[in-house]
């Protein structure tokens, strides 16, 4: 009797062992099971000291749990899930300018597994019509390329501060629609440009550009950039733009900046290629701005060249689009993702107005 309770404890705690390391490493398991089970049957006799009898009755009793072992490690289950079902919508770009005839580049969404291959991701069915009020002002066509753009077909440009209402139809999807204006252009009642000390800026050639902008009501967004212009021959001009170096609290780098100003704060580094700004603290009829550039001596003969500001007037909806695509870029991989900011309804994309001044400086006669 004691024998065989010394027995079964032994075969017990034989089960544990094979189980843990079954469960620790199942892998594993597949060689090492049949390893294990021949060393317990030839450590049986010893352990027990009963005849080959017994010896048989302990191998019956083992081998199904190796079997079992070995059936379970070698266990693989395939679960298929269909994906669920897709509806695209449209996906629609207008940014429009008075200076710019009517166009819109009129996609559709498309499923993730489809990613590879965007050919049919570009519309050239589609009905694209732009009305101020209820007046039908352009019906914009395709353009006869791959990529989806509609022109006006009487090459008609949109006006600054007038509300206009785009709508976009295509066989098989719901219809979008948006509205949205473009501001008037920038009114810069004064412009000027000096040069900065050399050893402010090192070996590189360094200026100030100062310029003011008329303070409307409401509020307003605009964003500037400084180029540098080579005369190329005719009317053609190579455009570079100038690092800006951002020392306001005045003006921001990016979209997303200018929209959450409270957390940003001024640099002395030449590191800014856009210039976002608003008159949400301003007060006074005109804001100035000091903006300081640095032309690196590569660039060629400055003397042939010409300094461009170049000033636009945004849409709140074209400032929120490009902050959301800022936001979209930044993000890290913690947390949730930035949606892309849409003002269509029905579908997704931008409609957005802006307009834009500019002044021109000849480097060869600053002193």
């Amino acid at each position: 009797m004691q024998s065989a309770v010394h027995i079964d404890g032994w075969l017990l705690q034989a089960r544990k062992k094979a189980l843990s390391a079954f469960l620790v490493d199942s892998d594993k398991m597949v060689m090492g099971n049949l390893f294990f089970a021949s060393r317990m049957i030839r450590q049986w006799p010893i352990r027990t000291g009963f005849s080959r009898k017994s010896k048989m009755t302990s191998f019956q009793l083992i081998w199904p749990i190796v079997m079992s072992m070995v059936l379970l490690s070698a266990c693989e289950t395939v679960i298929e899930v269909d994906p669920p079902d897709y509806n695209s919508e449209l996906a629609i770009i207008s940014k429009f300018s008075p200076d710019s005839v009517w166009s819109a580049r009129v996609t559709k969404t498309l499923p993730l597994g489809s990613l590879g291959d965007t050919t049919d991701a570009f519309l050239t069915d589609a009905t694209v019509m732009v009305y101020r009020e209820e007046s039908l002002v352009a019906r914009l066509i395709h353009d006869g390329g791959e990529d989806g753009w509609y022109v006006s077909s009487q090459l008609r440009k949109p006006r600054a501060n007038v509300s206009y209402r785009i709508v976009v139809e295509a066989p098989g999807l719901r219809s979008v629609s948006a509205i949205s204006m473009a501001p008037a252009p920038p009114v810069i009642p004064e412009a000027e440009i000096s040069r900065l000390d050399a050893t402010d800026v090192f070996e590189d050639s360094g200026y100030v550009v100062s310029f003011s902008l008329e303070n409307r009501p409401g509020l307003n967004y605009y964003s500037f950039g400084i180029f540098l212009g080579f005369p190329l021959g005719g009317s053609t001009y190579r455009v570079q733009g100038l690092p800006m170096r951002h020392d306001s609290p005045r003006w921001f780098c990016s979209f997303s900046d200018v929209l959450n100003p409270v957390s940003v704060e001024a640099s002395d580094d030449f590191d800014c290629s856009l210039g976002v700004s608003s008159d949400r603290f301003v007060d006074n009829p005109d804001f100035d701005f000091d903006i300081k550039v640095q032309i690196p001596s590569d660039l060629g003969n400055l003397e042939e060249a010409t300094l461009i500001l170049l000033v636009t007037a945004l849409s709140p909806e074209y400032v929120e689009y490009h902050g959301s695509i800022e936001e979209q870029e930044d993000f890290g991989g913690f947390g949730e993702p930035a949606n892309i900011y849409t003002n269509l309804e029905g579908g997704r994309g931008i409609f957005a107005g802006y307009s834009a001044s500019h002044r021109l400086f000849d480097l060869a006669v600053i002193e």
